[in-house]
Formats: C-alpha cells, structure tokens, sequence
C-alpha cells in the first residue's frame, strides 16, 4: 500500500464549498486505497473516524504561505514515514515543493483545482500576470500535474509545453453511484421546513453571496430571468443557498419576500439540491469547473446554465441534465426552465455513464497507478 503526504494550504473542513468538499472527497477516496497523512491548518475540524490522519501543521496568518520552516517539519515527516510521494493542492506552495523535492529526492503530484491566473484575470485582478508566471514555473518542476478538466489539461500542454505523460485528470468527484430514489423524500422535508406547498415547483440558486461572480448571478436570476418565469410559472420558489447576504447588496431586500426563499448557509445542502427540480446557474464569471453542476446531476436535478457555467463537465454523459442557454439570453433561460417544470420529473434520469465518469471509486481505480511513483 502506497503511503502518500499531501498538504492542503488552507481549511476544508468541514467542507463549506465545492473547493472544500473536492479535497475532501479526494482525500477520503486515496485513503481507501493509500495510507494517507495530510498536513493542514490548525483550524480543521476532522471527524474522529477520517480514514487518514491530520496534522494541523499550518497556522491561520496568511505568512504561511512564506513559512521557510515548514520545510524541516516536511523533510523530518518523510524521513521518519518513508513516503512514496507527496501532493500538494493547489500552486500556492510550488517554492517549497520544489525545494523538498531538491533535497530529499521524492517526487510530487500538484493537484490544481483551476488554471489559476485565468479564473483571477476574469475577476479582473491586476496582479493576474505575476500569478501566471508562478503557476507556469510550478508545472515545470512538478513529476505530476492533475487537472480537473480535460481543457485545463490541454491549456498546459499545448500552451506551456508541459509534457503530456505528466499530466492527469482527476475531475470533481462525487459518492453516488446511480440515480437516487429519495428524491420526493427530500423535496417533502425541504417544504416543511419552509411552509411551501408539497406541488410547488421548486428552483434552487446555490453558491456563497461573498464571492462577486455568484452574487452578479444572483442579480441576473432577480432582474432578468424571474421576470420572464412570472409570464409562465404560477406555483414557483426560488429557494437561495448562498450565505449571508452582503449588508449593502442592492438586491437584499428582494431576496427576502416572494417568490424567493433565502435559506441562508445551510449544512444539509444535499438535501436542498435533491429537492429542487432544478438547479440555476447563470454564472458569467470565474473560472474553472462549477462543481454545483456536477452534484446537482449526481442527485438526479437537472440543470440550466450559462456556457460559463458549463466549462469542464463532460455533457457527453449528462445526458439532458445539463441544458445550456444562449450567451446573454435570458429569455432562452427562462424557457428551458419552463420545459423542465412542464416534464414529469421521471423524464430526467442521470445516466450511468455519469457515474462511471465523476464517481470517487472510478476515479481512482483509474488514477492510482498513474501517480508518481
């Protein structure tokens, strides 16, 4: 059995975004096959059955990222546990990996969750270019290079010549296995939670409010796309998972009467997903792969979306769970929401080759003999 070192930068647990719960999920998935330890940041909250241990190695103060004596802290763990290789998430520590590969020889796989300095220049971050020459200096020197995307991956092979035996795609993962069958369950909880009528037809807006792309979303679903739902739909909420709710948010007060709900953060988000009938992402912003998509059609709730929103998922197995809109047109947004609510929910059912793409298992029985050795 493999035994691996991987270092996670920052909190993920307990897992509080999809960024969080692809750590989470990938780490519990190699320590069903690997003996795993992971050297994190003191303010983790690990389960006491975690199939791996954690050591909070890692302050809060964002001069960790500068910590030179995190390396004899490193370099004494592996001369002490005799790893096969380390992993490092995300680029944020490439200096001291390249460092510790230097002295002790071990090599390392740079797990990225995005190309990082393409989704900070769509943020529209000055210092985008800097980050860029950092993130290519990192590919270089690492052994292995996962990327969550097949065009994350060709980005660095063919833009930076990164050799292609080096690269892996290791996509967001999920548990499920097949199309659930509590679909109905959840959506009866969900609305005696909130007083809705058990025929009402349920959408769902998920993501944090904080970060600006979600909330320019949110304000596209407020003054383009619910206007045009209120000329078809009758019997609708708009349940809003998305946090707090920025205090000067221009749309605040919208959020807070009908036809929306605003749930707030919410800890059984699964719960949420199932229930609704579909999830909405009119995302124009960010980069990388919008992880909600993906365990929205792994609980069987069909999705609608931007062409932002769909960078990275294979629709090849998505089936009609994952349906596009026209760039900027939110009345074609509208409309395909409206032909799922007009459908019996039986017509969406996620197909197994889903599955057997974004399951954790899958994932790894495919990736685990790839990995540095």
């Amino acid at each position: 059995m493999k035994k691996i070192l991987i270092i996670v930068p920052y909190r993920f647990l307990p897992a509080s975004s999809g960024g969080h719960r692809y750590i989470e999920g990938w780490i519990n998935a190699l320590a069903s096959v690997a003996k795993v330890t992971v050297i994190g940041t003191e303010d983790n909250q690990v389960v006491s059955n975690a199939p791996y241990r954690l050591l909070p190695a890692l302050s809060t103060s964002i001069f960790r990222y500068a910590d030179y004596t995190l390396k004899g802290t490193i370099k004494e763990l592996i001369v002490r546990n005799q790893y096969d290789f380390l992993i490092w998430e995300h680029p944020y520590y490439a200096w001291l990996a390249h460092l510790i590969k230097k002295e002790t020889g071990i090599p390392f796989l740079l797990h990225t969750h995005n190309i990082e300095h393409q989704r900070f220049q769509s943020l529209g971050k000055w210092w985008w270019p800097l980050l860029k020459a950092y993130e290519k200096w990192a590919f270089d020197g690492a052994d292995r290079i996962s990327f969550i995307t097949s065009q994350d991956k060709q980005f660095a092979v063919k833009k930076w010549a990164i050799e292609k035996a080096h690269c892996l795609e290791i996509p967001y993962g999920v548990t499920q296995k097949e199309h659930p069958k509590d679909r109905e369950e959840a959506k009866a909880i969900i609305c005696e939670r909130h007083q809705i009528e058990k025929n009402t037809f349920l959408i769902l807006f998920n993501g944090p409010l904080q970060y600006q792309p979600n909330r320019e979303a949110l304000e596209v679903i407020i003054s383009k796309i619910e206007p045009q739902l209120r000329k078809k739909l009758v019997n609708y909420r708009i349940i809003i998972c998305g946090g707090d709710i920025p205090k000067r948010w221009k749309f605040r007060s919208e959020v807070e009467r009908s036809p929306y709900i605003n749930a707030g953060f919410v800890k059984d988000i699964e719960q949420y997903i199932k229930a609704a009938q579909v999830l909405i992402n009119p995302i124009q912003k960010g980069g990388g792969v919008k992880t909600k998509s993906i365990e929205a059609i792994a609980v069987g709730t069909p999705v609608v979306t931007t062409i932002n929103g769909a960078i990275g998922i294979d629709t090849t197995t998505t089936g009609t769970m994952l349906q596009v809109a026209s760039v900027e047109n939110w009345i074609d947004f509208a409309e395909k929401i409206y032909a799922i609510s007009t459908q019996n929910e039986n017509q969406f059912q996620t197909p197994t080759s889903f599955y057997d793409h974004y399951n954790w298992n899958q994932i790894i029985e495919r990736t685990i003999d790839l990995l540095p050795n």
